[in-house]
């Protein structure tokens, strides 16, 4: 098999597995929407669910993964290049221009998912961020000795200003 027949199959292959990379990028878009759904609405049961889910796809990105990795490095073999040059651009350069038009088609599809991949976990850590923030408010309201002052009443109908008043004493 000549070199250019060999690299147009390697190109293929590698197309194939960007498509995989493609439909696992759409997966993860909508498991990120679905964990701020999940954690708005605090459902634990569908939380749990939704990690299983991810876990149990995690091998078949990883196996997707080395699968690219290979058929990259067999092109850099093919082309005398290092593997670090096999890059979506730069093979855009080095292959037919029917080939080339599907890879440049595959790259801005990878940069599109991409980025709502980002816009998406942005969204999902500040929502995690705040809820945190705001956890740690309320724990701090009802468990530690609040910084408010006020007027403190007994059981007697006595009363006294107070700086330290707490929703609950943890003092034993």
């Amino acid at each position: 098999m000549n070199t250019i027949t060999e690299l147009s199959q390697k190109v293929d292959e590698l197309l194939v597995i960007l498509e995989k990379d493609l439909e696992h990028i759409a997966n993860g878009i909508e498991e990120l929407n679905g964990l701020r759904t999940l954690v708005i609405k605090r459902d634990d049961y569908g939380l749990g669910r939704l990690l299983e889910q991810i876990r149990s796809r995690s091998g078949e990105y990883t196996e997707n993964l080395k699968q690219r990795e290979q058929v990259r490095s067999c092109i850099a073999r093919l082309l005398d290049w290092p593997v670090e040059k096999v890059k979506l651009r730069e093979l855009e350069k080095a292959v037919s221009a029917e080939q080339s038009t599907r890879i440049k088609r595959m790259r801005q599809q990878l940069t599109e998912k991409v980025s709502q991949m980002q816009s998406g976990h942005s969204g999902t850590v500040m929502l995690l961020r705040d809820l945190a923030r705001f956890n740690g408010m309320l724990l701090n309201t009802i468990l530690e000795k609040g910084r408010r002052s006020g007027t403190i009443y007994n059981a007697h109908g006595g009363r006294s200003r107070g700086g330290e008043v707490a929703f609950m004493n943890l003092n034993l």
